[in-house]
């Protein structure tokens, strides 16, 4: 089926469902008749404008554009209970008085536009959120590695480069048709230092970028503080962003102990709430951030989160510019509700 005519029908149908109240029924039955105790809690990443856009080299799923954004949060103020950390954390999810839908709001890796574009529409809607930051990132321009292969991807003899380097490795799995989406998730899913010794035969070396209208660019440690002084909870992301269901049990305690102490430091303010790179965890993962000190952690996985369940793997549903949106690009409830019922 036609990409064009498949995304027709998915809005067709999210429409159909939203607008007969079928899934607020659902919903509803799960919480009251069901004695579902469930909070949405919701994952993003960036926030653009379209021409920031057309100049990032980020992945399309971590993608919302700000009108999609503002026009999100109305409707979260409007239709949800927005609680914080503490909230959710204490048990404290659902006000007597109201019988919305209790969600949390996060934000993962730390981008410059969760400063200049996220923040500000928390402020004007006075809603709280999350923020999960990796450490070693702060500061650094040009995005992390997938941002870079995607840039040498958009460039002919550049791909050739990294199809040739992907070829030359056994496990790879390399067909004439890989995407790029197919070489980042076999370079995710590997040890860092494996992963660090490939993209250096893949990438040419370039010095950092230091043009004023860099998108790829991360915050600074300042904007962090002024984050984190609008009274944002701020969370640790791991220092360099590995997955840790590839790393070494030593090297998992340096990510979450060094990003733990890392943030404490610069922030002044206990860092108790941490999220999974990828969402990517195992027992022996979990363990290990309960042991360093976390109260809570976030996965990836696209549920809601029941009261009671382990607060160390606490679902949570991505949202992105396409699956919050209709085709020609305006925000739709009908497509948000579905993503949330998990049958986007």
């Amino acid at each position: 089926m036609l990409p064009r005519l498949r995304r027709f029908l998915h809005v067709v149908a999210a429409e159909a469902l939203h607008y007969s109240e079928a899934l607020r029924l659902r919903r509803w039955f799960r919480r009251k008749l069901l004695r579902k105790d469930e909070v949405c809690v919701l994952g993003l990443h960036r926030v653009l404008t379209k021409p920031e856009r057309e100049r990032s080299n980020s992945l399309d799923g971590m993608i919302i554009l700000e009108d999609t954004y503002l026009a999100l949060l109305a409707h979260l103020r409007r239709r949800f209970h927005v609680i914080s950390l503490d909230a959710l954390l204490g048990g404290d999810v659902q006000r007597a008085a109201s019988s919305k839908p209790p969600c949390v709001i996060t934000f993962d890796d730390g981008w410059v536009d969760t400063y200049s574009h996220a923040l500000p529409g928390l402020q004007k809607f006075g809603l709280p959120a999350v923020i999960f930051l990796a450490t070693g990132a702060i500061e650094s321009r040009g995005g992390f590695w997938v941002e870079k292969m995607k840039k040498a991807w958009r460039t002919p003899r550049e791909r050739e480069r990294v199809q040739s380097v992907v070829g030359e490795c056994p496990d790879a799995c390399a067909r004439a048709d890989m995407s790029l989406e197919d070489v980042v998730d076999w370079l995710k899913r590997m040890p860092s230092r494996r992963r660090n010794a490939i993209l250096e035969l893949m990438l040419p070396v370039e010095r950092t970028p230091d043009d004023e209208e860099e998108v790829d660019t991360m915050l600074s440690w300042e904007q962090a503080r002024e984050i984190s002084e609008a009274g944002v909870e701020i969370g640790a992301h791991t220092v360099n962003h590995p997955l840790l269901t590839y790393e070494d049990k030593a090297a998992v305690e340096c990510e979450l102990k060094l990003s733990k102490q890392t943030l404490e430091a610069k922030l002044g303010k206990e860092v108790r709430a941490f999220a999974y790179p990828n969402g990517d965890w195992n027992e022996s993962v979990r363990e290990q951030v309960a042991e360093s000190g976390y109260r809570c952690a976030f996965t990836t996985y696209p549920a809601w989160y029941a009261q009671g369940e382990s607060p160390y793997t606490i679902s949570r549903i991505l949202l992105h510019e396409g699956n919050i949106t209709t085709q020609d690009g305006r925000f739709s409830p009908a497509m948000l509700e579905l993503t949330l019922a998990g049958w986007a």
